[in-house]
This record gives C-alpha cells, structure tokens and sequence, in this order.
C-alpha cells in the first residue's frame, strides 16, 4: 500500500506513518516500511519538503502559512527556511502579486477597508512588512 501511495505523490514520514497506521498496521510493521521505503528512496523529506513549498507558492502563501502546515507534518523552520533559499523566493514580490490578484487596482476607501486587506494577507501568511509592502506598491 505504501508504495502505491508513494508513486503517485511524496508523503512526509508523519503523514505516511498516520495513514498507514489508518489501514490497521502495527506499529512495528509501520517502522520497518518507513525505513525500507527511505531505504530505496521512495520516502524522501528533502523531496517532500520541495514539493509541498513550491506547490504554495505558485499558490500564492506566505511563509507564515506555508510554515504553519509544514508543523503540521514535523518539519522544522530551519530545514523549510533553507529550502526556500535555494529556490530564491522573493516573499516581497510574492506578496504584491497575491495583493493585485485580489484586489487589483481597487483603492482602499477607508481605514477599515485597509485592515480588511491586511488581515486577508496575513490569513495568506504574509508578515507586515510584505503586506505594507504589497499595498503600497499597489496604491
């Protein structure tokens, strides 16, 4: 089953031991997979990690949002942070282009308009800073 599941797409260990724990395995039998499956490479973090970050951002997240499901799967900031690193990413750039998608050319009228749009940024997990950014290069 595990390697069915791998073939179609990259699973973090937590998420492929939570769902082979779901199909009744023991705990043992799910050890000895996992580690036959990193064995043969079929079960790689590194690879896991790269998908799942270059997935949300062609997504539009920031990396508050990105990080917080990254925790969900046990994977720690530093090895996320250098990820993203070597893909080069401009959180900056990434944040304008989210802001223009939503919003477009539309000025803000009001202050309370103005917190609506920085709230939305940062349920998209873009820091103060990006979305200042973001809104200010738009307006």
């Amino acid at each position: 089953m595990a390697l069915s599941w791998l073939s179609r797409r990259d699973y973090s260990e937590l998420a492929l031991f939570q769902r082979l724990e779901k199909q009744g395995a023991s705990k043992a039998d799910i050890v000895s997979v996992i580690a036959w499956c990193k064995a043969q490479n079929y079960l790689d973090e590194q690879r896991f990690i790269d998908m799942l970050l270059r997935s949300r951002v062609n997504k539009g997240y920031g990396f508050g949002y990105i990080m917080q499901e990254f925790r969900q799967h046990n994977i720690g900031k530093e090895l996320v942070s250098h990820c993203a690193n070597e893909l080069d990413i401009d959180w900056f750039d990434l944040a304008k282009v989210q802001y223009e998608k939503k919003y477009g050319d539309k000025p803000i009228r009001d202050y309370k308009e103005k917190l609506k749009r920085m709230a939305y940024m940062q349920r998209r997990g873009f820091s103060n800073e990006q979305t200042l950014f973001a809104i200010n290069e738009t307006e």
